[in-house]
């Protein structure tokens, strides 16, 4: 039914748990970045012309990550602090950043490429924490489909409680998975009722302990 399931935020967990469920470890340009909606939304809507920009990336959160100011997503695992206390410092993302930028334009250019083509694609966007509403998901998919007219795809709304009632258009569904305390993976079995379902590949639900 689908060629591609693409994770659109909002942290860790989708990554991993649409790899695992896939088999497919081929990198997209959200995976593994912790960011709010607004940023994704604002990405696809200005072709990513606003992330990583010269100048304007910083330690956040006491160095565990780096934050880009120009798009407000946070970097936990693109730059790597070289001080034995494992913080992040200024020269160090100054020093990272063309590497860094270079390999999100490529991943931009990957994005560019997906939704030229006439692959049909699952987008998941994960709610990890119940921030979004049925119109932030209408505006959503309507962002995807204005920027990139043609392209199939479908969007998957995964939230930790049902949302309040509200219409969805033709092709946005949701559904929710748990949040597992002291478990940035997620709950297995969840995501595999309600990710593997869809994409016809039932997988093999796993203990969460």
């Amino acid at each position: 039914m689908y060629d591609l399931c693409v994770g659109l935020g909002y942290h860790c967990e989708s990554t991993h748990q649409i790899r695992r469920i896939t088999g497919d470890s081929r990198a997209h340009f959200f995976d593994w970045l912790d960011l709010e909606l607004a940023s994704v939304v604002e990405a696809v809507e200005t072709d990513f012309r606003h992330v990583l920009r010269p100048g304007l990336t910083d330690p956040f959160d006491g160095g565990s990550c780096a934050i880009d100011r120009g798009s407000d997503i946070r970097f936990f695992h693109e730059f790597r602090a070289e001080a034995p206390h494992g913080r992040l410092t200024q020269t160090d993302i100054d020093a990272q950043h063309p590497s860094v930028a270079a390999k999100f334009a490529h991943l931009a250019g990957r994005w560019r490429t997906m939704t030229a083509s006439g692959a049909r694609v699952l987008y998941v966007h994960h709610d990890a924490f119940d921030e979004a509403d049925p119109g932030d998901m209408r505006h959503l998919a309507a962002t995807l489909a204005a920027q990139h007219p043609g392209h199939r795809f479908d969007l998957l709304w995964l939230r930790r409680t049902p949302p309040a009632a509200g219409f969805l258009p033709d092709g946005v569904t949701w559904d929710t998975v748990p949040l597992v305390p002291d478990r940035w993976q997620g709950d297995d079995r969840a995501w595999d009722r309600t990710l593997a379902t869809r994409l016809g590949r039932p997988g093999t639900p796993r203990p969460t302990g």
